[in-house]
């Protein structure tokens, strides 16, 4: 096949990092939209209408991509044990701040929260808990690492599985990943006792169990390990990375259309797959692109950081989020900007003073099991800072 990367595997790819910041901003512009801050009612509707819905993209994309890139990063000499490892050096630390800052600052304000709610959410377990106190915890978005940390544990296992598989079968693998993704909410809806959401079309018992439950996530998981076989195995079909990126707006629209949980994951994992694996294929074969430039691959390697941050900024920032207040447009847009610009520079803190140091210390590829020698440290390889 032309242009088949199968047996050129680059370390980088900087399309991927360059694209993880644009899904982390999908989901600030989601929980921007859940703050409700413009005087202007129907302004508030038609925002949370068509960006609410924005988040769940982002996250989708954030646990194929996961797949994809561990996948396409994994090393045949590896041991379950140091992946973990370096799996839990990147994401507990900057876990563990967010989660203590969130924990402190809620003090202060005067936020009532139990053990009950906050201590499953240090060990991240909180998403296998039908609560929303408790996925929510001390800082909203570290469920995602809860279903993360269940992705991490079960790779060695599932990467193994998939290796099994024909090249020539991947594709229909994938597809049967496909259906039980779709079939995930089909059965939520169905078998789930409903008890609608204040102001939402969601029920909360689907909209757990289709969201948030750590095994409800694995099919998406599952479809990125074998959107990177496909690509590394040279059976990538010729989708070009735009047409990719535009499959994604009939996608969305159907998340803001469709009933239910309904329109949670299953309409964007299609779409969002094809991304992933045109852009790593393009990235395979040196084609550039303006997400693999620089100023979007920097933005790229703070995106774990920002996503980590932007919700306790949130509530404790320049938009006062759980208060209540609103502004009119203007002043609202002021504070959506600040709100932003401090979520970046506290990730650019964040990035290098708890996420580089503490990779470079535990999280190297070939590092010892033992306590590091005192010295330079090596680089770390490019896919370890795609995936989050």
């Amino acid at each position: 096949m032309p242009d088949s990367p199968a047996h050129v595997r680059p370390a980088a790819l900087p399309s991927l990092t360059g694209m993880r910041f644009l899904a982390a901003a999908l989901v600030f512009l989601a929980h921007m939209s859940a703050v409700r801050m413009f005087t202007d009612q129907q302004l508030n509707k038609d925002v949370d209408t068509y960006f609410g819905t924005l988040g769940s993209i982002g996250v989708t994309f954030f646990f194929i991509l996961s797949g994809f890139v561990l996948t396409w990063s994994a090393r045949t000499d590896d041991r379950p044990r140091l992946f973990w490892r370096r799996r839990l050096a990147k994401i507990y630390p900057t876990h563990f701040v967010t989660w203590a800052g969130g924990l402190l600052l809620m003090m202060p304000a005067g936020r009532a929260v139990t053990a009950a709610e906050f201590v499953p959410g240090l060990f991240l377990v909180h998403a296998w808990v039908p609560q929303y106190p408790v996925i929510h915890g001390t800082n909203g978005v570290a469920w995602s690492l809860s279903v993360e940390l269940v992705f991490y544990l079960l790779f060695p296992v599932l990467l193994l599985l998939v290796k099994k598989v024909r090249p020539e079968r991947l594709w229909a693998w994938a597809g049967v990943m496909l259906l039980c993704v779709i079939a995930v909410p089909v059965l939520a809806e169905t078998l789930l006792p409903h008890e609608l959401m204040p102001g939402t079309k969601f029920g909360w018992m689907q909209f757990w169990a289709v969201y948030f439950l750590p095994v409800s996530r694995l099919f998406e998981f599952v479809i990125g390990i074998l959107l990177a076989r496909i690509v590394m195995t040279g059976r990538w079909i010729p989708v070009n990375r735009t047409v990719a990126l535009l499959s994604v707006v009939p996608g969305y629209l159907l998340t803001v259309w469709l009933p239910g949980s309904y329109g949670l994951v299953a309409p964007v994992v299609v779409p969002l797959a094809l991304v992933v694996a045109s852009g790593a294929h393009a990235d395979a074969v040196g084609h550039p692109s303006v997400l693999a430039g620089r100023p979007m691959v920097r933005l790229g390697e703070l995106s774990f950081a920002f996503y980590m941050v932007h919700t306790v900024v949130a509530y404790h920032g320049p938009v006062a989020f759980g208060t209540g207040r609103q502004w009119d447009a203007f002043e609202a847009l002021v504070r959506i900007g600040g709100w932003f610009a401090l979520t970046l520079v506290l990730s650019w803190v964040l990035h290098h003073a708890v996420e580089l140091p503490v990779m470079r210390r535990w999280g190297r590829p070939g590092a010892p099991d033992g306590p590091a020698v005192p010295g330079p440290a090596r680089p770390v390889r490019a896919p370890e800072r795609v995936d989050t």
